[in-house]
């Protein structure tokens, strides 16, 4: 045949699918006999298969399932030497464990087939994108499929097992996961393209989209089906996690630790209650939402390389099936007619704007309609703030939908088995603005003993929280970061004994820390503790904290310019689960002379240093030797004493922002993750940064005009290439 005319004819033939194809299903075929262990050189199916290479697919061509054979459970070979009667002894003795590794191996096989007819029917519309990146991607993956295959068939002579199926299940099931983004250049068609109000191209953003989940074509389409398909094969975690992106805004940008408090509030993560907890609740989100972004569900929001994620966005059109997959109901079934329920959005209320009124209620509702009249806050789970500016107004109007007398108030105080309250706000911008008329409302949290997430974050006109808090028994997460307007913090939040979660940052009129801090033996991350002067005797000291034995992650904001002393280091050190600390100091010295007594002993550090030996705290010139992250923000001087190499042998990550930091303290480091940024006076070229750091993998730099000749990008950042 003519090359240039089979080109024409076949152009996904460049593509390795159809021999994959062929060898799988010779696997499959030759599977009852490879039991008995014969050798595939000799097998009469492989010899008489014809190969698949110089056959293009037709777009009619049929199920694999129609023209693969099923392997035969029961059926069984034997040896030229070995009689029927011993045969039949052997397979007595074994019957059990055979057929539970048959029964393992055929569900095995089932699974690949499935997964080959769905790539099959991508596969036929890559044919058409064959010169597209998606297609150029998938080529590769493709071709490291088809020579782990032949390799895996050659080893097949003599041995078969589930293990060696299931390597190449995961393999395929990697490639399926992909398949998602080909699905979504269906829908760039010209038909789709007129649907939308600015259109879209391949490759490109999705701006704006009408309401597709209120759309019986694209519930009917490819796309919708595929999505679900899929979907009903998750985890309750992983479709927990898809339907929070579903809730928010279209093209929102989600934080990570958003989601991880939000896990944790409605029970899909467990608390981590070890300091050497390996399955922390943020390493399990990570690795869902790893997942997800293979599976071509979600992708990452960042603008410039990052070495970690922490942001994620949803495609438009897999929003709008995921919206249409969690309104379904038991009675819906899926698209094979299987009966399922989809509960995300159960007893769940969300306040939005009105424009946005399909999610309020219960569950997202259709157009034109209002559920919220039959809410019942007495079964609700969640109560989140998707976009309203004031929530309290929002709250009111929800407690007065039945009767005019009824209070806010007292409407949320009905809310009994609410986990989740979030209030405030979720939007990675901070200029979106959240305020309240008055904080009477919040008396309602009293009745709420199952809470678990309470987030006021960015919320304007809250100066205090209520002193019934204390009654929050079974709170994790506390978010008040951004209330600016907040003054106090009262003692009472100490009895929140299972408090994991504490977030007070940029809290700038904050006059107080609690002393009873220590209370808190739960706690694991707190951000936000502000270190005063101890002579003012009302902002927090270390000291304070000595009992948080569980502490991980630490956020200081150092109000003194003599921080850390000995005597604050020493305090440090008693934190023995501490393995993240980030250091911000909010005072600058004045004039260059008092960064050259930088290194000299003041009166009042001398004093420290004197009740230091005094007290139970001994004064310390190091950090503890565990940390694995340390961030330094505005550093007033140039060189801290307490900053070595040899101090810290764990330490992966470096950042240093801002301020007078200048001189870096010879040796060898082991970080791994260097930031620097806004630092005028550090002075260092690409080759003694490598001298210092020479397991250096990612390198960030910005606005640091002293440090020269880095093999930086445009955005200041480089990467091993090799990582």
């Amino acid at each position: 045949m003519d090359s240039s005319n089979d080109k024409q004819t076949n152009p996904g033939k460049t593509l390795p699918f159809t021999e994959i194809v062929h060898i799988i299903e010779s696997l499959i075929v030759s599977r009852p006999m490879l039991k008995s262990k014969p050798s595939l050189e000799h097998h009469s199916v492989l010899e008489s298969k014809p190969s698949l290479e110089h056959h293009p697919i037709p777009q009619s061509e049929p199920s694999l399932e129609t023209t693969a054979v099923r392997p035969v459970i029961t059926a069984t070979a034997t040896s030229g030497n070995s009689s029927p009667k011993a045969a039949t002894k052997s397979e007595g003795n074994n019957s059990s464990e055979g057929r539970k590794e048959d029964r393992k191996i055929d569900d095995i096989l089932e699974k690949i087939q499935n997964n080959l007819n769905q790539i099959k029917d991508s596969f036929i519309q890559l044919q058409k994108l064959e010169e597209s990146s998606l297609a150029k991607q998938l080529k590769n993956c493709l071709g490291n499929l088809k020579n782990l295959l032949e390799s895996e068939e050659k080893e097949t002579t003599g041995n078969t097992n589930a293990p060696l199926f299931s390597d190449i299940k995961k393999k395929l099931m990697k490639l399926k996961y992909q398949i998602p983004s080909l699905r979504k250049l269906s829908w760039t068609s010209p038909t789709a393209q007129s649907q939308t109000s600015g259109g879209s191209t391949v490759g490109g953003s999705v701006q704006e989209l009408p309401k597709l989940h209120k759309s019986e074509s694209f519930k009917n389409g490819s796309f919708y089906k595929e999505i679900e398909d899929i979907f009903v094969r998750l985890e309750d975690k992983e479709k927990f996690f898809l339907s929070c992106f579903a809730v928010l805004t279209e093209h929102a940008v989600v934080k990570r630790r958003l989601l991880t408090y939000w896990g944790l509030g409605e029970g899909f993560l467990s608390e981590s209650n070890s300091e050497t907890d390996e399955e922390t609740p943020e390493k399990i989100v990570d690795k869902i939402l790893e997942k997800l972004q293979e599976m071509g569900f979600i992708e990452p929001a960042m603008r410039k390389r990052k070495q970690e994620v922490r942001s994620y966005k949803m495609d438009p059109l897999v929003r709008s099936a995921m919206i249409m997959i969690c309104k379904k109901k038991k009675s819906d079934g899926d698209s094979n007619g299987n009966a399922v329920e989809y509960s995300a959005l159960a007893n769940k209320a969300f306040l939005v704007k009105r424009e946005e009124k399909s999610l309020v209620g219960e569950s997202p509702s259709q157009e034109g309609e209002d559920q919220s009249q039959n809410l019942d806050p007495e079964i609700l789970v969640t109560l989140f703030n998707v976009n309203k500016h004031s929530p309290d107004t929002q709250l009111n109007n929800l407690a007065n939908k039945k009767s005019k007398d009824v209070k806010v108030v007292d409407w949320l105080s009905k809310m009994k088995s609410l986990k989740v309250l979030y209030l405030g706000r979720w939007q990675k911008s901070a200029g979106y603005h959240i305020e309240v008329k008055d904080t009477a409302f919040l008396k309602g949290l009293k009745s709420m003993e199952k809470l678990k997430f309470l987030s006021l974050q960015g919320i304007s006109r809250i100066n205090k929280l209520p002193p019934f808090i204390s009654m929050l028994k079974n709170l994790v997460v506390l978010d008040l970061k951004d209330c600016y307007n907040l003054e106090v913090l009262s003692e009472d939040i100490s009895s929140l004994t299972n408090l994991r979660y504490l977030d007070i940052s940029n809290c700038y009129l904050l006059g107080n820390m609690p002393k009873k801090l220590s209370s808190l033996s739960e706690l694991q991350v707190l951000k936000g503790f502000v270190i005063g002067d101890p002579r003012r005797g009302k902002l927090g000291a270390l000291e304070d904290l000595k009992g948080l034995k569980k502490l991980k992650k630490l956020t200081i904001i150092a109000t003194r310019k003599d921080f850390p002393t000995p005597e604050d280091l020493g305090a440090l050190l008693k934190l023995e689960a501490l393995r993240k600390l980030t250091i911000a100091w909010g005072v600058q010295p004045k004039n260059s002379e008092e960064q050259a007594k930088a290194g000299e002993l003041s009166k009042h550090e001398t004093s420290l240093l004197r009740k230091a030996a005094e007290s139970s705290v001994h004064p310390s010139d190091i950090l503890p030797n565990k940390l694995e992250k340390l961030d330094l923000q505005c550093f007033p001087y140039s060189t801290p004493t307490w900053l070595k190499p040899g101090d810290l042998p764990m330490l992966e990550k470096l950042y240093i922002r801002g301020g007078n930091f200048t001189t870096l303290e010879k040796g060898t480091w082991k970080v791994k993750a260097l930031r620097l940024k806004y630092l005028s006076g550090m002075k260092r070229n690409w080759r003694e940064l490598k001298e210092l750091f020479p397991e250096l993998v990612y390198l960030e730099r910005v606005k640091c005009p002293g440090i020269t000749l880095c093999p930086c990008d445009e955005n200041g950042v480089w990467q091993n290439p090799k990582t």
